[in-house]
């Protein structure tokens, strides 16, 4: 079976904030240092769809756009739904379209991800720079883009089928030998600076590319995904899940748009459980399992 998997990643890929223990510790109150925590956490995301089920999905994804814009060349991106500067200059002027129209594309957009919860699956790995102390930080290891990408590819190695993997274009040009682009190629061939991990060979991926966003739907789709876990880890940290009651229940703390695509994560069939296969979070000592698949199983919608 062969899949395409498309990469996008949302956060800062550099550090910010200071290494202080106390971070972890102590942690700052979200509501008070809310830039502190979107600094912190850095997501990489990858989509992962049947080669022969891309087609449909995507023609699905342009008729939601010729509807909305009249065309389907239009880039989503999640930063330029939410900003209202990027909104006008992208959508609202370039597009002659309305914000109400514009909120409903977004909606329906959602939409399309969340129906095809079976064929759009998650494999998205984030990243805690508090753990991360000065010296590692210097290193491959302590990169939160490298790091993250060389979790992805063990995760892909272990899902099964065959991957060609496509990645956001990072730099000014899209050939694999420079920056980023560079680097992501050697960990991929042998691991280049990084620690070792359980996959010596990543013979389950034939390729890797690099692409513009404008020109891939799927590659859009990462780049909201990703944004919406970003916001899930920023506002509820890495512990959100039974630490919280309603009418004598334990519930979960989601952000909504995060809800409606968590039955998208990848997940272990034996467990059906989603941490470590679908989502991570590095470093990943307590194994945090949260459980973003209760009602994902049946058409009941979970009280």
């Amino acid at each position: 079976m062969l899949y395409k998997v498309f990469i996008d990643d949302s956060g800062q890929k550099k550090y910010k904030n200071p290494c202080s223990k106390d971070f972890i510790e102590n942690p700052p109150v979200f509501k008070e240092y809310e830039n502190f925590w979107r600094d912190n956490y850095f997501v990489l995301c990858g989509v992962r769809v049947k080669q022969d089920e891309l087609g449909a999905i995507n023609k699905s994804i342009n008729k939601l756009k010729n509807y909305y814009f009249k065309t389907h060349k239009v880039e989503v991106k999640s930063d330029w739904l939410r900003n209202p500067h990027k909104r006008k200059k992208n959508y609202l002027e370039k597009f002659d379209i309305t914000s109400e129209k514009l909120n409903k594309f977004g909606e329906k957009f959602i939409d399309i991800i969340s129906e095809n919860k079976e064929k759009l699956k998650i494999v998205a790995v984030v990243f805690d720079k508090r753990y991360y102390g000065d010296a590692k930080r210097k290193k491959e290891e302590g990169s939160p883009l490298l790091k993250t990408t060389q979790l992805i590819f063990e995760r892909i190695q272990y899902a099964g089928g065959y991957h060609i993997l496509v990645f956001d274009q990072m730099e000014s040009s899209l050939k694999v030998t420079v920056g980023q682009h560079n680097k992501i190629i050697n960990i991929f061939q042998k691991n280049a600076g990084m620690d070792k991990i359980f996959v010596d060979k990543y013979d389950r991926i034939s390729d890797i590319k690099f692409m513009q966003s404008c020109e891939e739907n799927f590659l859009q789709v990462a780049d909201v995904r990703a944004y919406n876990i970003y916001r899930q880890f920023v506002e509820f940290g890495r512990d959100w899940c039974g630490k919280n009651q309603k009418d004598g229940k334990v519930f979960m703390e989601t952000y909504s748009y995060f809800d409606r695509i968590r039955c998208n994560f990848l997940f272990n069939l034996t467990k059906k459980q989603a941490r470590g296969v679908g989502l991570t979070c590095v470093p990943d000592g307590e194994k945090v399992n949260w459980d973003i698949l209760d009602g994902c199983f049946s058409n009941k919608k979970t009280p």
